[in-house]
């Protein structure tokens, strides 16, 4: 069928030769787009709430199966734990982190004495930016859950 577009010009430019588009070229997430995608996974308790699993004698990490890179930490009362991760979110309880690593994942003392700490609070996702290792406590009365993102997957 050959139709008239002379009466359209519009319609008529439209109607050009089909150009296809360039094969589409992978582009990373921002930091941005990612702190989102955490922070509405934090609000979504049912993709998560049956993995957590609470130990009293040490930090439990627990990766999530539908988010590669992404992870749990349940930390008891008084207990720190190494991390690297780039994002991080508070879920339940109270957490801080602080700089530095390699002190033994168990009873730790209180913040105050050497490195600074900064509180993770729920709804509000900490952005590192780069893996930077660093520490998490629990520093209230009970346990601490807090969801973790390092854009690798596999394993923390």
């Amino acid at each position: 069928m050959n139709a008239d577009l002379s009466a359209a010009p519009e319609i008529a430019r439209l109607a050009g030769p089909f150009v296809p588009a360039s094969p589409a070229v992978a582009v990373p997430r921002t930091d941005g787009r990612v702190a989102g995608d955490l922070a509405d996974l934090a609000a979504a308790p049912e993709r998560w709430w049956d993995l957590v699993r609470f130990d009293e004698r040490a930090p439990v990490r627990v990766a999530l199966p539908d988010a590669p890179g992404t992870w749990l930490l349940v930390l008891p009362p008084g207990t720190a734990a190494d991390c690297d991760c780039r994002q991080a979110t508070a879920l339940a309880g109270e957490a801080v982190e602080t700089a530095g690593q390699g002190e033994p994942e168990h009873r730790h003392p209180a913040p105050g004495a050497g490195a600074p700490h900064r509180p993770l609070r729920p709804g509000r996702v900490r952005v590192r930016g780069a893996r930077t290792p660093h520490r998490v406590r629990a520093v209230g009365p009970g346990y601490s859950v807090t969801l973790h993102w390092n854009g690798k997957p596999g394993p923390f």
